[in-house]
């Protein structure tokens, strides 16, 4: 899979304040709500300050740094090239890591059994958060250590209490992720870290089903692993309208509804959910510049807008064209021109790009878009200019 699973599973330190999974004060869990909410809304900032509100509120408590560190992990897993863009970030995240586990070792040693597994939960989850930064270093024997610790103490959550649901997930996507290693980082096999694809899918589903916050973690976990690894839309489907119900103004959500109902044939269906996203792009487009890059480039990473999916999207595009162009011209239609006009530039269609453009100037003005169509005209907007447009508009104050 592209983006790790674990570093995806840790966007929220999933908590509870029932018994049989995590717990949490009822202000604590208010942060968290709030941020994972800001977070599938794509406001990256809003779900960093609702951690840090936890950490402020409740310094002693380890989930607030592991929520904050989930959240930066998750935003680098979407918006490509994010640490190496904002070092910043980068050196939060590590801090947020160390203090995690420094604070989760004070609730291991304690004699209450709920907080003792709270904090094998949360270290484990954070140890694992380090291992998969590692990972992705290239640090192969570091990453191995933070691993098998993560597991042991994730483990030792269930041997104390087999019902602590949350751990589920943590285990799933560890299970399932060491399945799909490939490379180097194989390595963890020769030290006894073997995957199980068939178990880790089956412990996610139980956290999706039996948890109160991890459960809409683990449905994104598996919309992740249906879209991404198994091609299997029509179940990744049905888990995004469910997350749609919980988080209605979530624009990734309303995106990957339309992607995966224009891949099972369903145009009319995807088109308006076209609208649908036209609409919360209309209401303030100086503040959607920022989500631009985790729709664009969230699925595909370092492959953002290859050649295929660019062919996809002109496809996609084409067909809404011809499906509105008996309406009166309005801004949805500026941003079709706009998005076609970049989408040929990116093919290499130069000559059709241009007319493109050259459209968006007598249609309804939609935020920037006529200096964006103005810019593309002067120099083709191929694949790298796009790429630093996207990426300069998601570090704008």
């Amino acid at each position: 899979m592209r983006t790790s699973l674990l570093a995806l599973l840790i966007a929220l330190a999933p908590v509870s304040v029932y018994a049989g999974g995590a717990r949490t004060s009822p202000a604590a869990e208010a942060q968290l709500d709030e941020g994972l909410t800001a977070l599938y809304s794509l406001d990256y900032a809003k779900a960093r300050r609702a951690s840090r509100k936890l950490i402020e509120l409740e310094p002693d408590n380890p989930f607030g740094y592991l929520f904050e560190a989930g959240a930066i992990w998750w935003q680098a897993s979407q918006e490509y090239g994010l640490f190496k863009d904002t070092p910043t970030l980068q050196g939060l995240f590590e801090q947020d890591v160390e203090a995690g586990v420094r604070k989760a070792e004070a609730y291991i040693d304690s004699k209450d059994k709920q907080t003792k597994l709270d904090g094998y939960f949360v270290s484990g989850m954070t140890l694992g958060t380090r291992g998969q930064w590692n990972l992705m270093k290239g640090r192969w024997l570091d990453a191995y250590f933070d691993g098998k610790k993560a597991m042991k103490h994730l483990k030792k959550c269930v041997k104390l209490d087999d019902g602590y649901e949350d751990v589920y997930l943590g285990l799933g996507v560890f299970d399932y992720q060491a399945a799909h290693l490939t490379g180097i980082a194989k390595l963890g096999i020769l030290f006894g870290l073997r995957g199980d694809e068939k178990r880790g899918l089956e412990r996610i589903q139980r956290a999706a089903d039996k948890s109160r916050f991890a459960r809409r973690q683990a449905a994104q976990m598996l919309s992740s692993i249906y879209i991404i690894d198994l091609h299997d839309d029509a179940r990744a489907l049905a888990v995004i309208l469910q997350l749609r119900k919980d988080f209605p103004g979530s624009p990734y959500f309303v995106f990957l509804e339309a992607l995966l109902r224009h891949r099972l044939g369903d145009w009319d269906g995807s088109l308006a959910l076209g609208r649908e996203l036209h609409t919360a792009i209309a209401a303030d487009p100086k503040a959607f510049r920022h989500k631009w890059l985790t729709l664009v480039c969230g699925l595909s990473g370092a492959d953002c807008l290859a050649k295929a999916d660019m062919e996809r999207t002109l496809v996609w595009l084409d067909h809404a064209l011809d499906s509105t162009s008996k309406d009166k011209p309005d801004s949805f239609r500026t941003l079709l021109r706009l998005l076609r006009g970049q989408t040929l530039d990116v093919l290499g269609r130069r000559d059709e790009a241009v007319k493109d453009y050259q459209k968006v100037d007598f249609l309804p003005p939609l935020g920037d878009s006529r200096e964006i169509a103005r810019g593309c005209l002067a120099a083709p907007c191929g694949r790298e200019a796009v790429l630093d447009r996207l990426r300069a508009m998601s570090k704008e104050d």
